[in-house]
């Protein structure tokens, strides 16, 4: 994870430059549009870490829970989340992206002063600047952490091949499947209604639907055939005697 997180910092840091670039030097209608790819990178990878050490949390959990694995990983895993800042450095990273995007449709739409704008972007970079190298180096020491875990499991899943009690991986949940497809299928709309309430202000004839309504069928297509599996699977009502 830290090889993919510094792979996206390498396109998201040199975006980030290049948008504030456009913005101070006026060049206004290409800023706002790279401003969007730019917003949606930079959220992204934050996000992307976010996730990650949520997602770190819970494997750790359910291993310690369904493979024996030492309460030690999960109270190592507590001290660190409560130890590092960049869970929130992420969270303010991203919100200070946002606040800049909002304050720019501000400054379109309801005449407020450019500065507001200009001031709230400067301050968005500052931030991101400061808050992706304290990711990076938390990322790098979880992954530490993640690494030893998963040295610890490979231990016990060969003692339980060689004792032959080795249990099965649960199957994928169609009711999770299902669920995030619909997530997807509504939140693929939101960079076509950023270019059209935002950089065309209402002028839904100069946005191309392409290829959000793609990504979008696409997911209420995984939708449409794994909500029935979903169905099957869930408990019925409880009938009583």
């Amino acid at each position: 994870m830290f090889h993919y997180f510094s792979a996206a910092l390498a396109v998201v840091v040199p975006a980030l430059l290049a948008t504030t670039w456009l913005g101070v030097s006026g060049q206004i209608d290409l800023h706002f549009k790279v401003a969007l790819i730019t917003a949606i990178l930079t959220v992204g990878a934050h996000s992307l870490l976010i996730l990650f050490m949520l997602i770190t949390g819970r494997i750790v959990r359910e291993a310690i829970r369904a493979r024996e694995l030492p309460q030690l990983f999960l109270d190592e895993l507590n001290d660190f989340f409560s130890r590092k800042a960049a869970y929130p450095a992420a969270l303010l990273g991203a919100v200070s992206i946002v606040a800049a995007g909002v304050l720019s449709l501000a400054q379109r739409e309801m005449g407020w002063h450019p500065a507001t704008h200009m001031v709230a972007g400067l301050v968005a970079l500052v931030v991101n600047l400061w808050a992706f190298p304290l990711e990076l180096r938390t990322l790098r020491e979880n992954q530490g952490l993640v690494d030893r875990v998963a040295d610890e499991l490979d231990r016990i899943d060969q003692d339980l091949a060689a004792r032959g009690a080795l249990p099965e991986d649960p199957p994928l949940e169609p009711a999770a499947v299902s669920h995030g497809a619909l997530i997807v299928a509504f939140s693929a709309w939101m960079p076509y209604f950023y270019w059209v309430f935002v950089v065309w202000r209402g002028d839904f004839s100069k946005a191309s639907i392409h290829p959000w309504i793609e990504a979008s069928l696409l997911a209420l297509a995984i939708w449409w055939f794994t909500r029935g599996a979903a169905k099957a699977q869930s408990p019925g009502p409880k009938q009583v005697p």
